[in-house]
């Protein structure tokens, strides 16, 4: 097994746990330690509810995106197109990058309120 096969596996890894930590999030309303800062005392948090409406959809969309280029990059399915291979890798990292950042405004504007 290459490198790029077990890497395409953890990202569908990934995937999974954002979805599953997605819909644990709505269902017990209580917000998930990984998406928030360390040591941040989410039971001190402005607006938890609103927290979790913003993220919800976010974090649910950015786990099944994870697990789709995990399969289509395990599955070899762009292997004899390499610049759609690269081009989805880079459209990958720019959507975990905007995550990010919308991450962390809903972490300001809902939880800690600056």
């Amino acid at each position: 097994m290459n490198f790029e096969i077990m890497l395409d596996l953890l990202i569908m890894a990934c995937g999974i746990y954002m979805m599953y930590w997605a819909v644990q999030m709505k269902s017990t309303n209580k917000i998930p330690p990984m998406l928030v800062g360390k040591g941040f005392p989410i039971n001190r948090a402005k607006d938890s509810n609103g927290f979790i409406r913003y993220t919800f959809p976010l974090t649910l969309t950015v786990g099944v995106v994870l697990l789709l280029a995990g399969t289509v990059g395990a599955l070899e399915l762009f292997a004899a197109y390499p610049f759609a291979e690269t081009l989805m890798r880079l459209a990958l990292l720019i959507i975990l990058i905007v995550y990010g950042m919308l991450l962390m405004r809903a972490q300001k504007k809902y939880l800690v309120g600056m």
